[in-house]
């Protein structure tokens, strides 16, 4: 790093908006699929199958305790059923089918083997059959599967079209590529909560378009193409005027907040169709623009890249996610899941040459923070096992947005440090 880049404000430093790619890509088939039994640090869906058994496309393979499904994005054989790197780190089971010819399920046989007919059956039945409902409701170091139906009356639906990653596109081509039916979605969902507000977020590129499309069934926001204004759980709380802490869900205060990609999904699940292809947008420091494609779920990240001819980046990472917020990839053989929604390559010079250096109490992280954390005594209370400290600071408000390690001239693992100081600070 430059004398002249340390000297530069946070916010100048921040990597921009990038023009991204017109359409997404359609991608075929891989040879096998690795499907995650995982959402972050807890097994929640058990296999329907065993090794050696053949599947259907769309056939439910895993389900949880409440019904929430997975499917076989591709037909063919289970090939074993054994343990991965999940894209955030953690060993868990999962399927590995490998592909072949069985027939693809209709959505009516897909509906009959979770015992619903299409006819009668529920909408909540419905979605999570579809594999749509996640079950995991609670953000922060604690997940657990809730019933949606147990939570208040829903008064603000936030759509999102866009994402708070700057190089993440996925969601804001998927609007602007299925207009019918993403207004047909809105159309059901006042139907269902007609006590709702309707709230579209999109980035200012498209705010016009966005107004006059969709402007009589919703409210259209623009949101700032600034990182710092960009993340979330800073923009949804303000937008519907309600103070929503980190440790809640979004549920518990009558607010959902879904993405544009999962509200078409919901859209098909309501007529028997699972959700088993994902869109996710590729990006790196050697690329000239951001492409969007969409896989089966379970493609492997080594197969995403081999169908735009790019390689992992020599010296360099593997982020799953973006330049922010993105999480560093052991191997490029981590599968796609319906929680994953970029991939950034960052290149070797990218990489400082020395991290976890000594605080030199600069403050520049605690300057960054759009919630204003005290994040050096944060993370230096947990260097020192000072837990109880550190959790006095409150390190639970953080976001993890990034920017404080971003602009760290030490590269401290201040997110790191942070994450420790919400599991362990009692």
């Amino acid at each position: 790093m430059s004398l002249l880049d340390v000297l530069k404000t946070p916010a100048a430093r921040v990597p921009r908006r990038p023009e991204g790619a017109a359409e997404i890509i359609d991608l075929p088939a891989p040879d096998e699929v690795v499907i995650p039994l995982e959402y972050p640090e807890r097994i929640l869906f058990k296999p329907l199958v065993q090794a050696g058994e053949e599947v259907a496309e769309n056939q439910v393979i895993a389900r949880s305790e409440l019904g929430n499904c997975l499917h076989a994005s591709i037909g063919g054989k289970i090939r074993e059923i054994r343990t991965i790197w999940s894209a955030r780190g953690h060993h868990v089971p999962a399927i590995v089918i490998e592909k072949g010819t069985p027939p693809v399920l209709a959505p009516e046989e897909t509906l009959a083997r979770c015992g619903l007919d299409l006819a009668s059956a529920s909408r909540l039945d419905l979605l999570k059959c579809g594999g749509v409902i996640s079950p995991w409701t609670l953000p922060g170091r604690e997940h657990s599967e809730d019933e949606p139906a147990d939570y208040p009356e829903l008064r603000h639906l936030v759509v999102k079209a866009y994402h708070q990653e700057p190089t993440i596109f996925n969601w804001e081509l998927l609007l602007q590529e299925n207009v019918g039916e993403f207004r047909e979605a809105a159309r059901k969902v006042t139907e269902i909560a007609a006590q709702a507000r309707l709230w579209l977020l999109v980035s200012r590129r498209i705010e016009p378009w966005a107004r006059e499309t969709f402007g009589d069934l919703m409210e259209v926001v623009g949101v700032s193409d600034d990182f710092r204004n960009r993340i979330e759980r800073i923009v949804v709380p303000r937008l519907v005027g309600e103070d929503i802490p980190n440790t809640q869900p979004y549920g518990s205060r009558g607010v959902g907040v879904i993405s544009v990609e999962n509200a078409l999904a919901g859209m098909r699940a309501l007529s028997g169709k699972p959700f088993t292809r994902k869109t996710v947008t590729i990006h790196g420091d050697a690329m000239a623009r951001p492409v969007t494609v969409r896989a089966p779920l379970g493609t492997r990240i080594r197969d995403i890249l081999a169908s735009q001819g790019l390689d992992a980046p020599e010296g360099g990472r593997i982020l799953v996610g973006g330049p922010m917020m993105g999480s560093a990839q052991y191997t490029d053989e981590t599968p796609l899941t319906k929680l994953e929604h970029g991939i950034y390559l960052m290149s070797a010079d990218k990489l400082p040459s020395e991290v976890n250096l000594t605080c030199i109490n600069c403050g520049r992280c605690t300057r960054a923070c759009p919630v204003n954390l005290q994040v050096h005594m944060i993370g230096r209370c947990v260097e020192y096992d000072q837990l109880a400290d550190a959790r006095a600071r409150h390190p639970e408000a953080c976001n993890e947005c990034g920017l404080c390690a971003f602009v760290c001239p030490s590269h401290r693992p201040l997110v790191q440090l942070v994450r420790m100081a919400k599991k362990y600070g009692g």
